[in-house]
């Protein structure tokens, strides 16, 4: 055997490795290809049904609440129980209801006191700057009617 035919020989070989290989990495990459379709849908089936059971409780609750409305006052024997709970937590949510109305209510009447008691600051603020300035103007026309009394005096030592 001769040097050409080993190379050959061992270049078949690579090639053959080479071409197997690629096989299996293109079926491995089939392989997750499928299985990442089958995913998807297997996840969008699994959110329609989400989907669907959340449309069906809120026909549930609509068609109860329409019978609940109708029957209250005089329901089935089966569902007094479902009646006498769905009234309490009407009345607690009343409640709660009014409770939040009355913090709210408390916290504008504070805000407003707190308002007031702001303006009344500043209105006594402001009375007693009048004051002063009263205060202060007194006091300018007291020396303003001794300058005018020194003057005369000058004036009138003067005219001696």
């Amino acid at each position: 055997m001769g040097f050409s035919e080993v190379f050959g020989k061992l270049t078949d070989a690579v090639f053959n490795t080479g071409r197997q290989v690629g096989e299996a990495v293109s079926d491995r990459a089939k392989e997750a290809r499928d299985y990442a379709k089958d995913a998807v849908e297997v996840a969008n089936l699994k959110n329609q049904i989400s989907s669907n059971r959340t449309t069906l409780k809120d026909n549930y609750a609509a068609l109860g609440e329409y019978y609940y409305g109708k029957f209250k006052d005089e329901p089935a024997a089966e569902v007094v129980e479902n009646v006498r709970a769905i009234a309490d937590l009407e009345q607690a949510i009343k409640d709660l209801e009014d409770k939040v109305n009355e913090i709210k209510d408390a916290q504008a009447e504070a805000k407003a006191a707190k308002e007031a008691a702001k303006e009344a600051s500043k209105e006594e603020a402001a009375r007693k700057a009048a004051e002063a300035a009263e205060t202060v103007t007194e006091a300018v026309d007291d020396e303003l009617a001794k300058v005018k009394e020194a003057a005369e005096d000058i004036k009138d030592n003067i005219e001696e």
